[in-house]
């Protein structure tokens, strides 16, 4: 596609346009990360409310994650083609519709369309906001623009879990729904006061790559998630992922022969650091989806937590993102960001392990520790791998870039939480299960030490190559 964008200035030091462009695009894409975050701690209630199981309440999140993985590449086009202003306005419109359906829902099929509806506009809103400010910050702020970012965006799985226990014991399941509902509507009001008016650039939409992609992540993600319901990975599942596997080369083969006119620019994973990068946001999303929602079912099921106990025993893990992107997003900046990243990782890993090692009759405050320890490592090995991704791009190929990202940490995410509910079963989480389902997150952090070896090691703004390049 035309990237006639590419050419834009960014910001200056003074140039206020990025702290006024953060202040409506973070809360949005901090909506979008609570309608993932929230969700955990309710299920149980909407199980009982509507009367099914934990395998089949698990498309409460897959839905959403579907829906988002058609979102993702489809919104990158529309930011480039209608402009960020009128794309995030559609996405946000559809986020707040999907609430306000999920919330009036009266059954699983209901419940499951809202939260498509919300997904096709949430899966759009994080890649235009890290697109956005990535282009605004220039090479040489991109470490910390980002870690900030990433600690706002920390509130989700800070206040997500928190809030969603608090508001299912006092209130019901579905006014989890109806508030997020009514935020994005304020967040719209802001988003229409703030964002610029302007034209987008002639970009013609790769109808075929839009399609080829989008089978190969809905089927992917379809058939990985009927891999957790009582039948397993079944000749039915095993063939919605090789659909999607086959999907997916037939793309890579378009977009190769259409280059910078495809949906999806697969020139970025030419760019060196770009691809460990992208891998280790897999695995990132595979450790952190099963955690957003398995410790609410853990807590509940094993440790015998009411909703609102095990909603604040979330919270954490958020502080201890909140405190590690920012520090490690600044020194991303300045040092070598594969030290952070093993940092991280071996402090996620000793989490984990703890984790494995918990039962029935550990003390709370162990519980929250552990999570506190996780938050930090995984914060720290999170914000220096984007910051690197980020930096390794040029401008013109931000959009594929973002893109990308959000479609395997999906993909991760959506196969990560799928091998929790088989190892979990649909009876829900109990003392039988045990804590085995922990190690699926310990394989993901050990994936990353591994993947991490390959990322690009410089620190610094890179003139040739760094985001906001000429």
């Amino acid at each position: 596609m035309t990237r006639k964008f590419s050419s834009r200035r960014a910001p200056s030091r003074q140039d206020p346009s990025l702290g006024a462009l953060a202040a409506v695009l973070v809360p949005g894409g901090v909506l979008a990360l609570l309608s993932t975050t929230v969700v955990g701690v309710a299920v149980p209630d909407i199980v009982r409310d509507l009367g099914s199981d934990v395998a089949a309440a698990q498309w409460v999140t897959t839905a959403y994650l579907l829906a988002a993985g058609v979102a993702i590449p489809l919104g990158g086009w529309a930011g480039v083609r209608l402009g960020t202003r009128r794309t995030w306005v559609v996405a946000l419109t559809l986020f707040a519709v999907g609430s306000l359906l999920a919330a009036l829902a009266g059954g699983f099929g209901a419940l499951t369309a809202g939260r498509v509806v919300q997904g096709l506009g949430g899966g759009a809103l994080e890649p235009l906001m890290l697109t956005t400010l990535a282009q605004g910050a220039g090479a040489a702020r991109i470490g910390r623009v980002m870690g900030a970012t990433a600690a706002a965006m920390s509130l989700g799985p800070v206040a997500g879990p928190a809030l969603g226990g608090v508001v299912v014991d006092s209130l019901g399941w579905r006014w989890t729904f109806a508030f997020t509902a009514g935020a994005a509507a304020a967040v719209l009001v802001g988003s229409l006061a703030v964002l610029p008016r302007g034209a987008g650039a002639r970009a013609r939409l790769d109808v075929p790559g839009l399609l080829l992609l989008a089978v190969a992540t809905s089927s992917g993600l379809y058939g990985l998630s009927r891999g957790a319901t009582a039948t397993g990975f079944d000749r039915a599942a095993r063939g919605w992922v090789a659909l999607g596997a086959a999907a997916l080369v037939g793309f890579v083969a378009w977009a190769r022969r259409r280059g910078e006119r495809a949906i999806v620019d697969v020139a970025t994973f030419a760019r060196p650091g770009f691809g460990p990068a992208v891998a280790i946001m897999a695995l990132m999303g595979a450790a952190i989806y099963p955690l957003f929602f398995g410790l609410p079912l853990y807590y509940q099921g094993v440790t015998g937590l009411d909703p609102a106990a095990a909603g604040l025993l979330m919270m954490p893990y958020g502080l201890g993102t909140l405190v590690a992107m920012p520090v490690a997003g600044r020194l991303s900046d300045r040092v070598d960001g594969r030290l952070l990243v093993w940092a991280g990782a071996a402090l996620a890993l000793g989490g984990f392990l703890g984790l494995v090692a918990t039962g029935a009759t550990t003390p709370v405050w162990v519980l929250g520790g552990l999570s506190l320890v996780i938050g930090i490592g995984l914060g720290s090995v999170g914000s220096p791998t984007v910051s690197t991704l980020y930096r390794v791009l040029p401008s013109a190929l931000v959009p594929s870039g973002s893109t990308t990202l959000f479609v395997v940490n999906q993909l991760g995410g959506a196969l990560g939480v799928a091998l929790l509910v088989v190892l979990v079963g649909g009876a829900g989480w109990t003392s039988a299960v045990g804590t085995t389902p922990f190690w699926l997150p310990v394989g993901a952090v050990l994936g990353i030490t591994a993947v991490a070896v390959r990322l690009r090691g410089s620190s610094g703004p890179d003139s040739a190559t760094a985001v906001g390049s000429r």
